[in-house]
């Protein structure tokens, strides 16, 4: 059957956008129209005939309306493969099944906590009704959208639904069922557990300038959440200037907004390629930024800048002569948005009606792309400056130390790895990231730091597999280092810190990023 004509149509939609002139429409054909309840009253209303499900059925609604077309002659009318057995049994076909859900992701939207009445908004009739239509295309045309009633009356107008276009319908509907159940499982019970199985709810909520790179198409897509809990307005809603956003800018401001959410107010941090290559934490935000520009005066360049706080017209002033791609802040007063606004593509973004939610994005998994499939692990929530430390050596770091080592340790969280980070009154010095070798990324913290090493703390990720770190360290200078421990190798690096009377500490906790 390459085109289907359409004799009998069965509409029921909660959404009754252009229901209306497509009825109409079907009716000016000569389709018999089937409806049910608030569809046929609308449909009635506007002087469209249309048969009552239950005259059609025989049998009325039940059960405050949850059992109305869950019947054998509905079903067997879209079920039908048109053959002798159909014709034996008096069933009549039905060839146009259009139908939409109960808005279940409008109600989580909302805000609506109590299961009762979210099991009352899962629709059940309505994607059995597509289901089966979906399964048995060849003889009928499921339709899941208003956004494709125009697709559908052109070709009832030049001869009948084509087949590609019934077989595109049921994908679709496949599709709508699929985020559909995968939404109302995610919400039922929320826990991130590692089943046998994982759905994900997928809304695409814009396309993106272009991927990693020109050439590359990308897009964003939200996992759909309770009321406040939009991630996705932040990327929307809270730009208030500039470009429309890149698959690196999503990258890149989320890696931003991860690493503000540990550390403390007020802190600034600058971020190239997803690496931070400036940090500093001070009393303002404006004596933050100075200091995480002093750090690396180079690699801002085209870099994205974040303040845990406001941002003022002082900071303002001095961004506005560095060229840079995105600037993130709590909130911008309003001569520091004229400032930096008079920069065309520069993007701003605020943060502060979001701020709960991206702080605690803990809602699924974090994962990537593999062979064949995707890997899924739990986010690394450990705060740095909520781990214990653990002093390895004999000489003790003294509180000054303590406060940088932490510091470091926050920022070396979200280094690539492998990472050795220096620090030094709570400022990024130095920074060596995504190395095969932990001695060559401490060369490259160390030598990007330069003299302002001599009496900084070293940060590493993971545990040292040999004592060769240390021992560049102390001929540089640094003061004090921290990393996670745990290597068989460890009493080599104690003992040669003790020697070189450095004071090290553990924390006991590994923070790979890759």
């Amino acid at each position: 059957m390459a085109k289907l004509e359409v004799k009998r149509a069965l509409l029921s939609v909660y959404y009754k956008d252009n229901i209306i002139p497509f009825a109409k429409y079907l009716q000016s054909m000569g389709v018999e129209i089937l409806s049910t309840g608030g569809t046929f009253r609308i449909l009635d209303k506007n002087g469209i005939k249309c048969i009552p499900i239950g005259e059609f059925t025989g049998l009325k609604e039940f059960f405050g309306g949850r059992v109305k077309t869950l019947h054998p002659l509905i079903h067997g009318g879209i079920l039908s493969k048109r053959d002798e057995e159909s014709k034996k049994l008096g069933i009549k076909t039905i060839d146009l099944v259009v139908v939409n859900f109960y808005p279940f992701e409008n109600l989580v939207s909302s805000g609506e906590k109590s299961i009762k009445n979210l099991i009352e908004m899962i629709d059940i009739g309505g994607p059995t009704l597509l289901r089966a239509a979906s399964k048995n295309y060849k003889y009928v045309c499921p339709v899941p959208s208003p956004e494709y009633y125009d697709k559908i009356i052109e070709e009832i107008k030049n001869g009948g639904i084509k087949k590609k276009t019934r077989l595109k319908m049921a994908a679709e509907v496949f599709k709508a069922t699929a985020y559909y159940d995968a939404l109302i499982a995610r919400t039922l019970i929320p826990d991130n557990n590692f089943d046998k199985t994982i759905t994900i709810p997928l809304r695409k909520e814009n396309e993106l300038r272009y991927g990693e790179n020109p050439h590359q198409t990308s897009a964003y897509y939200s996992i759909p959440g309770r009321k406040n809990e939009k991630t996705s307005d932040f990327f929307k809603k809270g730009k208030l200037h500039g470009k429309e956003l890149s698959y690196n800018n999503i990258q890149d401001i989320s890696a931003v907004i991860r690493i503000l959410g540990d550390l403390p107010e007020e802190s600034s941090v600058v971020l190239k390629h997803s690496n931070p290559c400036g940090a500093a934490s001070r009393n303002t935000t404006h004596e933050s930024f100075l200091a995480a520009y002093e750090g690396d005066k180079v690699s801002i360049f085209g870099g994205i800048v974040g303040f845990k706080g406001e941002l003022k017209k002082e900071t303002a002033e001095v961004l506005s002569e560095i060229f840079l791609e995105i600037i993130i802040a709590k909130s911008f007063d309003k001569e520091a948005l004229k400032i930096l606004s008079k920069k065309k593509n520069i993007r701003l973004l605020e943060y502060n009606k979001w701020e709960d939610i991206i702080f605690n994005d803990n809602k699924i998994f974090e994962t990537k792309r593999v062979l064949d499939g995707y890997a899924f692990q739990t986010k690394d929530e450990i705060n740095s400056y909520q781990e214990e430390l653990k002093c390895a050596t004999s000489i003790k770091p003294s509180d000054t130390h303590i406060e940088d080592l932490k510091f470091a340790q926050t920022i070396v969280k979200h280094v690539k790895s492998n990472a050795i980070v220096v620090v030094k009154d709570k400022m990024l010095l130095g920074v060596g990231a995504g190395q095969m070798n932990r001695i060559t990324a401490a060369k490259i913290a160390l030598d990007w730091a330069g003299d302002k090493a001599n009496g900084a703390v070293l940060a590493s990720d993971a545990f040292f597999p040999m004592d060769d770190t240390v021992k560049l360290a102390g001929k540089i200078g640094i003061s004090a280092i921290i990393q996670p421990g745990g290597s068989i190798k460890d009493q080599d690096s104690i003992d040669t810190c003790d020697k070189l009377g450095i004071p090290m500490v553990f924390t006991g906790t590994r923070h790979f990023l890759h």
